[in-house]
């Protein structure tokens, strides 16, 4: 790499990427030799990154290793410190995190291993397929014992070493680090006299709305979000350097994406082959055959060792990898969380509803609602403290960003120079396909990288000879940043306020010094926030009609006797 500020920020981000992709493959390999989650995976891990991070050092750094060495630890230490802080210190309060996802975590923890042991059984009042919406999004059996489960591995070892459910959000950190670093290598790398530009732009790559609104939870589509942008900043890497060490951090990459869901397991495959697509028409020294032995290996390990539940074990027993949302017995699970107006169109018809609506979290009998471009209300704002808005999920000023970038796009088609746009845009056009492959793309969670292109097109204009195309690329930034700041801003003062509460709550519970008598109505994970602090409770159903209090958040409830 050509400057200092690329390689210290690549040597970050792998650093912290192995560390990632060595937990999950150890908890995997354990997993098939019948052992269940144990810290030993963790200690490897950590001895893993930091070998790798030696060994990068050596390849990398001609001079002053040892300073260098010393100015990574303490990078890690500055990144992982306060990623621990902040997961240590915030609740969880989010719907699906505060259900299966912890409860997921919380059985993987405790023992439970999803290769050799018994399926999570919950029992029903009717088969699954007979269940309508509403039902379904209580059988969360379905959804522990057949989704992918790569972000629970990490988890669940961290609760394993931690004894502090919390503490596993840490992931969701990192990530968005490590995909900071890797942005500022490959813009360094592809700007090397844009020295300001580097950060900013990471930045706002790395503040994609989805990671930041659901950074201290337990949802995972802010993860995905990271390692699509991860994989693209490495690929770009590969191309002007192929390294072996760039190609473990890219292999990596596509494994961790492709055990966090269903969808990521296909953007998996469409990036990597977009990438060997790339190779063959692109690399000169033609090393596309390299590449795709590299790859094939990769998605060899990724789907029948690290992925063997689900996808191994989904296909066996129920014929499909990725039941319960496909195959026989598919279950739906989006009829009742669309909007009303959705229903009988197109999926590209609803993408573009959902980016120019006004923000909303809503779900059927209720409607989008159409806005002007770059309004913003105050309802918008308060709808971001939910990590998973429905309706224009990146943000309030997101659709008027998207109308710029197609303006932009425009004027560099017709650009005398447009030959400079052609890498950006393929890489748009390989992401807007990993967007279009989603039918529920309009659902901002489900397509994160979509907050990737219009970055990629102000790279693009910024290239131009026009003084009107750069100063519309320097718009287009500075309306995403403001977007950025306004989601940020409003998801951070919204959990703090809730977050309160729920500490609130807890002291005033135990300051009561009662037992607790709790319905937990499906938010069991509250159980061990209970135990954490020091709370006795008794556990047994509730009426509505008693004299009882909910839980900060959740829709559990509770008298103290």
């Amino acid at each position: 790499m050509n400057n200092r500020t690329a390689t210290y920020s690549f040597l970050i981000g792998a650093a912290l990427l192995f560390f990632m992709a060595a937990i999950v493959l150890c908890t995997s390999i354990f997993f098939l030799l019948g052992i269940p989650v144990t810290a030993v995976s963790f200690w490897l891990a950590v001895f893993a990154a930091l070998a790798c991070m030696f060994a990068m050092t050596a390849v990398f750094v001609p001079l002053r290793r040892p300073t260098w060495l010393l100015a990574l630890l303490a990078g890690l230490g500055l990144v992982v410190g306060s990623s621990w802080y902040i997961s240590a210190n915030t609740f969880d309060l989010s719907f699906d995190g505060q259900t299966y996802h912890q409860e997921a975590i919380i059985l993987l923890k405790n023992g439970w291993n999803p290769v050799h042991d018994a399926p999570v059984l919950k029992p029903l009042a009717k088969p699954i397929e007979e269940m309508d919406n509403k039902e379904i999004l209580s059988a969360f059996h379905l959804w522990i014992n057949h989704y992918a489960k790569g972000p629970w591995m990490l988890d669940a070892v961290m609760y394993k070493v931690t004894d502090q459910i919390e503490v596993g959000k840490i992931f969701n950190l990192l990530l968005m680090a490590a995909s900071f670093f890797f942005s500022l290598a490959a813009i360094r790398v592809a700007f090397p006299a844009k020295k300001g530009l580097g950060i900013v732009l990471a930045l706002l790559l790395a503040g994609n709305p989805v990671s930041v609104t659901q950074a201290t939870s337990y949802y995972i589509d802010g993860q995905l979000g990271s390692l699509v942008l991860i994989i693209c900043a490495l690929g770009y890497l590969l191309l002007k350097r192929y390294h072996t060490w760039i190609m473990l951090a890219l292999c990596s990459a596509l494994m961790l994406l492709a055990q966090i869901k269903f969808t990521a397991l296909v953007y998996a495959v469409l990036l990597g082959c977009a990438l060997l697509v790339l190779f063959f028409f692109y690399d000169r020294q033609k090393r596309w055959k390299r590449l795709l032995t590299w790859l094939a290996a990769s998605l060899v390990i990724t789907v029948l060792v690290v992925g063997y539940n689900p996808y191994v074990t989904n296909t066996l027993a129920k014929g499909h990898p990725f039941y319960p949302l496909a195959g026989k017995g598919a279950v739906d699970i989006m009829t009742s969380n669309s909007p009303h107006d959705f229903k009988g169109i197109n999926p590209v018809s609803k993408l573009a509803i959902s980016l120019f609506a006004k923000s909303e979290n809503i779900a059927t009998p209720k409607e989008t609602t159409l806005k002007w471009p770059f309004t913003v209300s105050t309802p918008e704002l308060k709808v971001f403290l939910s990590p998973d808005v429905r309706v224009a999920g990146f943000g309030p000023w997101f659709g008027g960003a998207v109308l710029i970038a197609l303006l932009l796009a425009l004027g560099l088609l017709v650009d005398p120079e447009r030959r400079k746009a052609v890498p950006f845009f393929i890489a748009s056009g390989i992401l807007l396909a990993t967007v279009l492959v989603n039918p529920e793309s309009w659902w901002a969670r489900y397509v994160p990288q979509l907050w990737l292109i219009p970055v990629l097109v102000a790279l693009a204009g910024w290239e131009a000879r026009s003084a009107l195309l750069r100063y519309g690329s320097t718009l287009l930034v500075g309306v995403m940043f403001v977007n950025m700041l306004l989601v940020g801003n409003a998801h951070l003062l919204a959990q703090k306020s809730v977050n309160e509460m729920a500490r609130q709550q807890l002291q005033d519970i135990k300051a009561a010094n009662k037992t607790m008598v709790v319905d937990f109505r499906h938010f069991n994970a509250n159980r061990v926030r209970l135990q954490e602090a020091g709370i006795p409770f008794v556990e047994q159903k509730i009426s509505d009609e008693q004299n009882v209090k909910g839980i900060v958040s959740s829709r559990a409830i509770y008298y103290l006797q």
